[in-house]
């Protein structure tokens, strides 16, 4: 695929995440795919997975999540991004209850493209800045370094 294509493809995933429309992902993700998400989470393979394991989970704690990109890039394999997913905490989200708070979630992805979709995404998020939004301070849970 040519990085004109790759971009399309990340860029109208991206309105199927803002619009909640999980079955749309269809189109955009390898059946056979693998997310590795940030430290803590682990990866999830396939799509079936990634659907319900993760986007459901995160739109119920996230009802009005939305997704901007600040950057992107991509070439003939990759897409790059990275930006902000602005949300309401309405729902638990990684064990923590509901606070009813707003958060502003920098995030930076990178996909591989095989025949036209996803196969392979990694994410990094900066959790600590998500949590303290949330009203929980992280840095009070981790061991004091000696």
């Amino acid at each position: 695929m040519s990085a004109q294509s790759n971009l399309k493809l990340v860029q109208e995933m991206y309105e199927a995440l803002n619009s909640q429309d999980i079955d749309a992902h269809d189109r955009f993700w390898h059946e056979n795919m693998s997310w590795h998400g940030p430290p803590g989470f682990g990866s999830i393979h396939g799509l079936t997975a990634f659907k319900n394991d993760l986007l459901r989970p995160f739109y119920k704690a996230f009802p009005d999540y939305h997704a901007v990109n600040d950057i992107e890039f991509a070439d003939d394999n990759w897409v790059a991004a990275t930006g902000f997913v602005t949300g309401t905490q309405k729902g638990p989200y990684l064990g923590f209850p509901p606070t009813g708070r707003k958060m502003r979630m920098r995030f930076s992805d990178f996909w591989s493209v095989r025949d036209g979709k996803f196969s392979e995404n990694w994410v990094m998020i900066d959790h600590i800045d998500v949590f303290r939004q949330l009203g929980h301070d992280m840095m009070a849970l981790l061991p004091r370094l000696r």
